[in-house]
């Protein structure tokens, strides 16, 4: 008899926090960057003219687990009272190829995609930065708080959303001041949001939303809304003036912040410094000075979910989490 273990999002959400994401997602990049993980590329499925993508990510790491994960982004749907992204994750045995677990993936691609920004300011932020633009308020932004805050000493968070969202960046700013009370969080322009320390922009964008001199020299941003073809949040001119590290460089070419720089000319794949994982295993330098802006372009890998994903398997499974079925 095959038992499947099935997680909700809410199973997820209360087996890991983003402390501990942020630590096994940079294992993770660093078994990457060593050759000991199996990644085949993402797979789209577009649709647009519904203006949304279906993506298939494999993953492979060790010897015991592997795992595949389905998720949509669809950016209609927060008008339809539907999430913009919704994920599911299943994990299976090397041994047997028998899936061990079926998990909601919404809740853990949250989790990897803020760890993956508080991997990246880990090691390429200044230390002691005391300021956080957050450029989005939707799904992703308490993810990246809490993974950056996690590693840098955050007193201030300016937070900027579009009109038509202003009742969710409210929304946010009151969730958030409450449960973190030492932080002042408010409301603020593209300028005020992009001229902090620390800057995590989050939107569908596909145009650059502010100018490369709004940013101020020895910044850092993690670039993470551009996750496919067209999409851009960033002037190209503060690509070009800045140190880019990336999670995978084909991926990040093909629809990370980089991608539409180089399909127009304005820079080209050998102006990316190199990859996250080189950084973490010291094969590449970080950041060269303190007046450098340094770039993470998080494109998101399926390392990252594998990482997490296993994480709340063997949680679950020590403190008798979730429900299973008969295959």
């Amino acid at each position: 008899m095959t038992r499947l273990l099935l997680l909700t999002d809410s199973d997820v959400g209360r087996l890991v926090g983003s402390a501990e994401s942020v630590d096994v997602v940079e294992r993770a990049f660093a078994d990457f960057g060593l050759g000991r993980t199996d990644m085949p590329p993402k797979v789209y499925l577009d649709f647009p003219l519904q203006r949304g993508d279906l993506r298939v990510m494999p993953a492979a790491v060790g010897d015991r687990f592997a795992g595949v994960k389905l998720i949509n982004s669809h950016e209609l749907n927060p008008s339809r009272g539907l999430p913009a992204v919704v994920g599911t994750y299943v994990l299976f045995s090397q041994e047997t190829g028998i899936p061990l677990c079926l998990m909601a993936a919404t809740t853990l691609t949250a989790l990897r995609t803020g760890a993956a920004s508080g991997v990246a300011v880990r090691h390429l932020a200044r230390p002691g930065s005391s300021t956080l633009g957050l450029i989005g308020a939707g799904a992703q932004a308490p993810y990246q708080f809490r993974a950056v805050a996690g590693e840098l000493p955050i007193a201030e968070t300016i937070v900027w959303a579009p009109d038509s969202d202003a009742e969710r960046r409210d929304s946010f700013i009151q969730a958030m001041s409450q449960a973190h009370p030492k932080v002042a969080f408010r409301a603020g322009s593209l300028q005020e949001a992009a001229a902090a320390d620390v800057l995590c922009t989050t939107t569908p964008s596909r145009s650059q939303l502010f100018p490369a001199g709004s940013v101020r020299p020895g910044a850092h941003i993690n670039a993470v809304g551009a996750d496919g073809p067209g999409k851009q949040e960033l002037d190209p001119a503060l690509l070009r003036g800045a140190r880019i590290v990336v999670d995978e460089i084909h991926q990040a070419v093909h629809g990370g912040e980089v991608n539409v720089a180089i399909s127009q000319g304005l820079m080209q794949e050998g102006d990316i410094a190199g990859t996250l994982a080189g950084v973490i295993n010291g094969s590449l330098p970080g950041r060269t000075s303190d007046s450098q802006i340094t770039i993470f372009d998080s494109t998101g890998l399926a390392i990252q979910d594998i990482a997490v994903a296993i994480l709340a398997y063997e949680r679950a499974l020590e403190n008798g989490t979730g429900s299973t079925i008969d295959l």
